[in-house]
């Protein structure tokens, strides 16, 4: 299945060069952040991806053609510019289509603007700033099983503060593991699987906002399904944030892999 990846918004201040940078390139344990995503999706046999690209994109592109070089012996000719691969690339089996979407299109057009190498097909659609060890084995299957047009993977991650347990006005509980829970339910982790349908729903011309505009029309239709998650997931959108995810890779600690698909 193909993978779309939402790479837009105006990115985040690189915490080392002090220069602002896509949140796709933020560096976690040498790799950039979008890296980390699309290797989740390779362990579990989706190697197909195609990367919605706005501002900052051609940033990505760059990363992406000088990527199949680092960390590879390679021998070159004196005098040309041939290069021999010495050593394979973990990568070399992955088809990565770069997309230019617009400098500032919404997420819905975004997806919409690569509808033509989408047709007839199933696929999933994720942001390039949050990391998910969800079954996507099983999210397939929940979204073949509930027949919707967008079946989307919900999660409760825990509260970065302690919580207070209130019954009747009195303090009943604290926990520092608390899960938000939204108003009741799930947040939207970002892990989702959808197919043609959903480009009735998609304007390419008008902008449209996937979260604020396609979800709630879907949700009108009863066409939204939810497939929920209580395993590893962090959104990437702080230097916090990003510190946390990094020490736990530092910690050789990656649980946003559940499946591993050779070196990392």
């Amino acid at each position: 299945m193909k993978c779309v990846i939402l790479c837009g918004g105006r990115g985040i201040i690189d915490p080392e060069t002090r220069q602002r940078i896509p949140k796709a390139l933020m560096q976690v344990g040498g790799r950039p952040l979008i890296w980390h995503i699309m290797k989740t999706f390779a362990a579990a046999g989706h190697t197909d991806f195609i990367l919605a690209l706005g501002e900052g994109g051609d940033a990505i592109r760059r990363s992406f053609l000088n990527n199949h070089i680092e960390g590879r012996d390679i021998e070159l000719v004196g005098g040309s510019s041939d290069i021999r691969y010495l050593t394979p690339a973990d990568e070399e089996s992955w088809t990565i289509k770069c997309v230019d979407t617009g400098q500032n299109a919404q997420t819905g057009s975004r997806i919409a603007r690569c509808r033509r190498y989408l047709e007839s097909e199933q696929f999933f659609v994720t942001y390039s700033d949050c990391l998910c060890n969800v079954d996507l084995g099983a999210l397939c299957m929940a979204h073949q099983k509930n027949g919707n047009v967008i079946t989307v993977t919900g999660v409760q991650p825990p509260s970065r503060f302690g919580t207070f347990i209130v019954s009747e006005e009195s303090v009943t509980g604290y926990s520092l593991e608390a899960k938000l829970t939204g108003i009741g339910g799930y947040l939207n982790g970002g892990y989702m699987v959808t197919d043609e349908r959903v480009f009735d729903y998609l304007q390419v011309f008008s902008e449209c906002n996937l979260e604020r505009d396609v979800l709630p029309a879907m949700l009108a239709d009863q066409a939204i399904g939810l497939f929920p998650h209580d395993g590893y997931w962090q959104a990437v959108d702080t230097e916090r944030e990003l510190e946390l995810v990094t020490r736990l890779h530092l910690e050789n600690q990656r649980p946003w892999l559940s499946l591993r698909s050779g070196p990392l």
